[in-house]
């Protein structure tokens, strides 16, 4: 039976690696992304004790065991209340919050509609009302965003309440064309925490000048979609940003980048999320 079960997952993997040659260690969803970054060590010192991480993203799932640790739920959307959609991509997001810091509050707002082609807007109303909330971290996984004065204006806001923004891509800027294309390195707002993932079959061998860290891309829960995008990412710095402020609450916004990043392991070029490390770096200056 375990014959036949290893070969079930093989098959799965070759059928998501599509035509790569490279090859990807077997899936464990429950625990890799846990164990590939270090948190499961973290947890010894925090679990995101009384702080909040803010999701912005859409199809919140408002009945999980997630939803449990739900805090100031809402919609930014005009007429598109927090759950009227069937539960998807936000519910994910929220569950990989929950699952990196298991006793930090989360607060779902939900920023996508199916009636408005556009999200940025929305985005940054949702980012304003994190940091209004208090939330220590907004996640966003919606994709790219552009720098435009109204996004800056928002992370303004943000940091000036102790809200850090983690984002999925690196935003876009806009070229003598006003085509839109991905900032490179120098381009991108450093107050913005761009993540991304490795060891996906779909990933770049080298990593992305404007990443500042990467984080293991496999999803939690089978029962969620799409396991290996990059929207895994986000919420999980998002988790251990909640651990490192949990145990020393006076960090700036700029000192839990800086821990975020530069505790990052090497290997083999790309810098890895460290979950223990960063919460220990935030004891030693000053935590609990």
């Amino acid at each position: 039976m375990k014959y036949i079960s290893a070969l079930i997952v093989i098959s799965l993997l070759v059928t998501a690696s599509g035509c790569s040659q490279k090859k990807y260690p077997p899936r464990d969803t429950r625990s890799d992304i846990i164990r590939y970054s270090g948190i499961d060590r973290a947890w010894a010192l925090s679990e995101g004790q009384g702080v909040t991480v803010a999701v912005v993203d859409w199809q919140f799932d408002m009945h999980s065991k997630t939803a449990g640790m739900f805090v100031h739920a809402s919609s930014v959307v005009p007429e598109e209340p927090i759950g009227a959609m069937k539960p998807w991509h936000g519910g994910w997001m929220a569950d990989l919050v929950h699952q990196v810091a298991p006793k930090a509050a989360i607060m779902p707002i939900n920023a996508r509609s199916l009636k408005h082609r556009g999200y940025q807007d929305f985005l940054i109303q949702g980012i304003k009302y994190a940091a209004d909330h208090g939330a220590v971290a907004v996640s966003s996984s919606m994709g790219l965003v552009r720098q435009t004065p109204e996004l800056r204006e928002a992370i303004d806001y943000a940091e000036k309440r102790g809200t850090i923004f983690v984002n999925v891509h690196p935003e876009g800027i806009a070229e003598a064309d006003k085509k839109a294309r991905p900032c490179a390195a120098g381009e991108c707002d450093a107050r913005i925490v761009h993540t991304g993932i490795v060891s996906a079959a779909a990933h770049p061998l080298k990593p992305e000048a404007a990443r500042d860290v990467y984080t293991w891309p496999y999803d939690l829960d089978s029962n969620f979609q799409d396991g290996w995008g990059f929207s895994n990412a986000p919420p999980v710095v998002a988790g251990v940003i909640a651990l490192v402020k949990s145990v020393n609450p006076a960090l700036t916004p700029q000192q839990v980048r800086g821990v975020i990043a530069r505790t990052g392991s090497e290997r083999e070029g790309f810098k890895v999320l460290d979950a223990e490390a960063a919460v220990k770096v935030a004891v030693a200056l000053g935590g609990h």
